[in-house]
């Protein structure tokens, strides 16, 4: 979200929710488009075209054309840390590690016990995890102090996503019996998380 922050840092978390959400219908339309334009000559300017047919996916008070440069990283960030120096962890970091350590733990879960027949659900578990992972990634990086609505709303983004993992994997439980305590396990640890995320919520808005 770092390419929409130039005068956007006083909105409150509501202008900041609908601006992330017309971010992922950009995401979800960019993806619809790309099997029809996969290989062909253009294809980024094909599909790019057609998401300016549509002036609901441009930018809040953005240009058109920054649709273009919507899917390019932020050079400015990389740019953020002196090479050699500590790297640096914010308030909520370790639940970054966390997720990420379920996340390995269920890919070897899928690549070992999952049976073939499960192999697009456990997919889709696969890409739940990806999901959370960026967006607590965001959560945790961005400034309260310049972006206070903007971390709130990815906050309540995160623990949302996260609440649909716990019910995707409740449901690939319900596929494979055998996989119960493994799942069960992975839910109360995804549970502490959330519960961790809220108090991080919660703090910004005191």
């Amino acid at each position: 979200m770092a390419e929409y922050r130039r005068n956007e840092e006083n909105w409150n978390e509501y202008q900041w929710e609908r601006e992330i959400r017309r971010d992922e219908r950009r995401i979800s339309c960019y993806f619809r488009e790309l099997p029809g334009c996969l290989d062909l000559p253009g294809e980024e300017d094909m599909i790019f075209s057609n998401l300016l047919s549509h002036p609901d996916l441009v930018p809040t008070g953005g240009d058109p054309d920054t649709l273009r440069f919507w899917q390019k990283p932020d050079e400015d960030d990389e740019d953020d840390e002196e090479p050699g120096d500590p790297q640096r962890r914010h308030p909520g970091a370790e639940v970054i590690d966390e997720i990420d350590r379920l996340a390995t733990e269920w890919n070897v879960c899928c690549a070992s016990l999952l049976r073939s027949n499960l192999d697009l659900h456990g997919l889709g578990i696969v890409c739940a995890f990806g999901k959370l992972l960026a967006r607590v990634a965001d959560f945790v990086d961005t400034d309260e102090e310049t972006a206070r609505g903007l971390k709130i709303s990815l906050g309540k983004r995160a623990i949302a996503d996260l609440n649909e993992l716990v019910g995707g994997l409740q449901r690939i439980c319900e596929l494979q019996r055998s996989l119960i305590s493994h799942v069960t396990l992975t839910i109360e640890l995804l549970g502490h998380v959330r519960e961790r995320l809220v108090d991080l919520v919660e703090q910004l808005r005191k």
